[in-house]
């Protein structure tokens, strides 16, 4: 018998709905396979399934394997794009590093474009990890690109931000009083945290929220702006987003609401 409230069994009945959504039909087989259990069990499953969903799926006596028509709907899950990729040979491409070949797999019939790995030392995230939590100051040996130098910075870490590539620790700079954001990756060395000295001053900027009101950039013809409108899932006003103020930079960049080819652009930036 199978208990749709069991957390194992809800895993076996959404992949049984992942597989008739995406791969069109699924059989006993998938399950023993997948989940070691028994084809007595595996068939209990797929009953239970039929019992929930039952909408266009019919049993193929030749092939052996249960079936999803045009009419199928999900009702288990909710599809997801990555649930398809990973069901398509070569559908997860390892990260490269600059040495790295890429995959020339015959058979592949996906592949993607991967940030080159962003190194952090496992110390450097412990430590600035334990001051945040803690709301503790802590040393970094920080290697600056805007200043190429290589300094000991006392920080006093207040968040984490990812901007699509990397991750920065928001913190407080002691010496220069005001908010930072510090690339982890350039935190070469990290002393063990310690209490403030002085709080620091509220960050004003982390706080604040505003909007984001972005449509397609109205130099663009009519149809090239529809197709921008279609990509991004737009409606007739654009799309409004709301972001943290000391994030709104990494949104722009990441939305290259900034360069001179931008295909959307930002209306405007409200409090």
């Amino acid at each position: 018998m199978t208990n749709e409230e069991g957390w194992a069994a809800r895993e076996r009945l959404r992949m049984i709905e992942v597989l008739l959504w995406w791969r069109g039909w699924v059989r006993r087989t998938d399950l023993t396979e997948c989940f070691s259990i028994s084809p007595a069990q595996a068939s209990s499953d797929l009953q239970k399934f039929l019992q929930l969903n039952s909408s266009a799926v019919n049993y193929h006596t030749a092939r052996k394997r249960y079936e999803a028509g045009e009419a199928f709907s999900c009702v288990v899950h909710e599809p997801q794009w990555e649930e398809a990729l990973a069901l398509l040979p070569g559908s997860i491409p390892e990260r490269r590093s600059s040495a790295a070949q890429p995959d020339e797999s015959a058979h592949a019939v996906v592949d993607s474009v991967q940030p080159l790995r962003r190194a952090v030392k496992e110390n450097v995230q412990r430590r600035v990890y334990l001051a945040l939590r803690g709301k503790q100051s802590v040393e970094v040996r920080y290697l600056s690109v805007n200043s190429s130098s290589r300094r000991w910075r006392k920080i006093v870490p207040r968040g984490f931000g990812w901007d699509g590539h990397r991750w920065h620790v928001r913190a407080w700079d002691v010496e220069a009083a005001q908010w930072k954001d510090f690339v982890l990756g350039r935190m070469e060395d990290c002393r063990w945290p310690v209490a403030v000295d002085e709080e620091p001053q509220r960050d004003l900027d982390w706080e604040t929220f505003v909007t984001l009101k972005i449509k397609p950039n109205r130099k663009l013809d009519k149809e090239a702006q529809e197709a921008i409108r279609l990509d991004y899932g737009m409606g007739a006003n654009g799309i409004t987003l709301r972001v943290r103020k000391a994030m709104e930079l990494y949104w722009k960049r990441r939305l290259d609401l900034e360069g001179d080819t931008k295909v959307i652009e930002r209306l405007e930036c409200d409090s």
